[in-house]
């Protein structure tokens, strides 16, 4: 590989055609047969390489391909040059991750900016192996399962970062990525209300998409605060159960902390939400017996897993199952490259 940048020499181009493209330090390969041109970063690569890894190559490559007596096709030193309509860092990205196996590997910490380029790229490529691992490391941030939500802070592959929530959704619905959608709202349902608003007006999609998006965070926040009411707070329904209770004043306690509760309900700590984030903990403040403390605390997780299964419908979105089903992407349509 040439970590050389310099401009192409113009000896080796079809002398017809002006070259205004720079070598990639980073992509360039000697032997290489075909050159792929974003913006003024030329790439020179491996037609039958990107065949294998892409169908849209793949379908490209099988065209016929200009002679050198073709006066009008743009060539480099007998390769074909292919303008393509991408960023360069994206293309950088997304060919390094075909030819270096280490440098997007599956399970490791990745930056964003390098995931999202490498979905962008296979997405609009049909690469399906690398979207697959990219929708696989955004999963670790923002997963499908309550286990893995509570442990996500330790297994996320994928650093935070600031206002990432917004710059997540305007991916996943870009890239067509529904499956993080749910979790997305959810951590954005967490926030004030004033600072969810704030965040997601910065959305900056068409304005019929971010209609939806508002609508369906606005209404799904009102149905997540419902459930959760519902299900993590059932401990504190008159007719609930506790079996084997060993002090006949705990249910003065609870109703004493059922009425604390409804007085922090509009605060800025939740008392649903610290339920749900502590079990354990919400469960032994109580105050109660030994067995009504187990009692709470397997009410509160019940409680979240059935809100969890539950979460996509809150926001518009098909249930669980069918999100995880939808990994394989939009339909893909050759893009048109322009070659001078």
């Amino acid at each position: 590989m040439d970590s050389d940048s310099k401009n192409v020499d113009t000896n080796n181009a079809t002398p017809q055609t002006h070259l205004d493209f720079t070598r990639s330090r980073d992509v360039w390969f000697s032997d290489g047969s075909v050159v792929l041109v974003a913006d003024k970063t030329a790439f020179r690569v491996h037609a039958t390489i990107l065949a294998m890894h892409s169908e849209v190559f793949g379908d490209m490559f099988t065209m016929p391909q200009p002679s050198e007596a073709d006066l009008d096709a743009e060539t480099y030193d007998t390769c074909p040059v292919l303008r393509l309509q991408d960023s360069p860092v994206d293309l950088k990205h997304f060919l390094k991750s075909i030819y270096d196996f280490s440098y997007f590997p599956a399970g490791v910490k990745t930056q964003f900016p390098l995931v999202a380029a490498v979905l962008r790229l296979s997405t609009k490529y049909h690469a399906p192996v690398f979207r697959k691992r990219a929708i696989d490391l955004l999963a670790t941030a923002y997963p499908s399962t309550a286990v893995a939500w509570q442990r996500r802070s330790s297994d996320r592959l994928i650093p935070p970062f600031p206002d990432e929530l917004l710059t997540y959704i305007e991916l996943a619905i870009e890239m067509d990525v529904p499956v993080i959608l749910p979790a997305l709202y959810y951590a954005a349902a967490r926030k004030a209300l004033p600072e969810a608003h704030a965040e997601l007006s910065k959305h900056a999609v068409a304005p019929s998409v971010q209609r939806d998006v508002y609508t369906n965070f606005y209404l799904g926040r009102e149905r997540l605060l419902q459930a959760e009411l519902t299900h993590v707070l059932a401990f504190f329904d008159t007719g609930f159960s506790f079996p084997n209770c060993q002090n006949r004043h705990d249910s003065e306690v609870l109703d004493r902390a059922a009425r604390s509760s409804l007085r922090k309900l509009a605060g800025p700590d939740p008392y649903h939400l610290w339920c749900s984030a502590h079990p354990s903990k919400a469960a032994s403040a109580m105050g109660v017996c030994v067995n009504c403390t187990n009692t709470i605390r397997s009410s509160i997780q019940a409680g979240c897993q059935t809100v969890w299964e539950q979460l996509p419908g809150f926001f518009g979105l098909p249930d669980w199952e069918t999100l995880l089903g939808m990994d394989d992407g939009p339909d893909i349509i050759v893009p048109k490259l322009e070659e001078e």
